[in-house]
């Protein structure tokens, strides 16, 4: 029996007798009625998608070109590894497989959301201009320009000594090896103001390769490093994907600064990823979240920087050498006074402005370098207010001597 029942306003009952079988055809006929309804929404729901994904596409251009078949796969492979096989691999190394693009490319063209689309497209472009290789920063292939670049650094920052002997047995290890140069990780702790910046800049100079500064002090998440998940509006890639993958070296230098600043109630840990690119092995095969995309990052330089080496995790510590640079004293401290106060004049680009005398550079030897920088900046306004170009020790800040220099400064 089948049974239908009049909504409550009616005072009818109907009842209407069928038979089983034609109780289950009506069954089943209603059930396919409600299949073919969900399939027409699911059709109406990829039209609007394809619709959508086709405007974006007119609106930013089309998807990068991903190869199909196995032959247009085979020769976009030969054409993006051009040269890796017979590469000089203390010159060039491979940042990219040709296959981790192809894989990346796929992907970026099954992208729908327009700002994800456009700005995946822009990048995957760029990647396959650059090709694989990257070149290789070693300046032990110039071994006169390496040994004036030395000796201007113990003169510059002769506080900084052992770090400048550790990297040059490192560079003096690169001309008896057939590979690329790899410098360990250097973590330097000190003081703040006594030049740790500075020295590194200046080493990434010497070397020949670029540096970027990566402070810790402001933190939030990994992104800062290896990127932000794709799916996020704000999606970029990090520091390390930029510098290698769209740079021009596969060893650029990163200076991690503010090392033990770095926020420790994060919800994302800043400091994570650094457990992985301060490891040749895991660095790699490196990922980076905004592309999604894997590369090497082995041979970049990291240079950390630190006041207090206590707050950072013993875990990360391990894998740098460490260097405790000590408060220049005595000659030590003459010889920076000298060399900083000169320079920072030369860097003002004052025209015909004389460098200035050992004996006025020495008052400020009793400064940090980052210090002496300040006050000689400061001293140099003064002269060019006076009409001058040479310092006078009537130009230095009188703020910044000691009492005996601010005495004779005075009188």
């Amino acid at each position: 029996m089948y049974r239908t029942e009049a909504s409550q306003d009616s005072f009818q009952v109907v009842e209407i007798l069928l038979p089983i079988a034609l109780q289950w055809r009506l069954v089943e006929e209603r059930r396919a009625l409600a299949r073919s309804r969900e399939e027409e929404r699911r059709v109406s729901a990829l039209e609007r998608l394809r619709t959508d994904r086709d405007a974006t596409r007119a609106a930013v251009g089309p998807a990068p070109h991903s190869p199909q078949g196995p032959e247009g796969q085979l020769a976009f492979i030969k054409q993006f590894e051009r040269g890796v096989a017979h590469r000089d691999r203390r010159r060039r190394h491979p940042v990219l497989k040709a296959d981790e693009v192809l894989r990346v490319l796929a992907k970026t063209a099954t992208v729908r959301n327009r700002d994800e689309y456009k700005r995946e497209l822009e990048l995957m472009e760029k990647v396959k201009f650059s090709g694989a290789l990257r070149e290789v920063a070693n300046p032990a292939r110039h071994p006169d320009q390496w040994a004036r670049a030395v000796a201007d650094l113990r003169a510059s920052h002769p506080h900084f000594v052992t770090v400048t002997d550790f990297v040059v047995e490192h560079v003096a290890l690169s001309l008896s090896s057939k590979g690329p140069i790899w410098i360990p990780p250097i973590h330097m702790w000190g003081p703040p103001g006594i030049g740790k910046s500075h020295y590194a800049n200046d080493l990434a100079l010497a070397l020949g390769a670029p540096l970027r500064r990566q402070s810790m002090e402001n933190a939030q998440t990994t992104s800062l490093l290896l990127g932000t998940e794709r799916h996020w509006s704000t999606a970029c890639p990090g520091a390390v994907f930029d510098e290698i993958v769209l740079g021009r070296f596969a060893n650029p230098v990163f200076l991690i600064d503010e090392l033990d600043k770095a926020p420790t109630n994060s919800t994302y840990d800043p400091l994570k990823p650094l457990h992985s690119l301060l490891e040749p092995l895991t660095a790699s095969t490196i990922r980076d979240a905004a592309l999604d995309i894997t590369f090497d990052a082995s041979l970049a330089i990291y240079i950390a920087a630190s006041n207090d080496p206590t707050k950072i995790p013993e875990s990360l510590r391990s894998r740098f050498s460490e260097f405790e640079i000590p408060v220049p004293r005595g000659e030590q401290a003459l010889q920076i006074a000298q060399v900083v106060a000169t320079r920072t004049v030369e860097k003002l680009l004052v025209p015909d402005f004389l460098p200035p005398e050992p004996r006025l550079a020495y008052r400020l030897a009793h400064l940090t370098p980052r210090a002496i920088r300040k006050a000689i900046q400061r001293a140099v306004a003064r002269a060019i207010v006076n009409d001058r170009r040479y310092l006078k020790p009537s130009d230095l800040p009188v703020d910044v001597l000691d009492d005996d220099e601010a005495k004779i400064v005075l009188h």
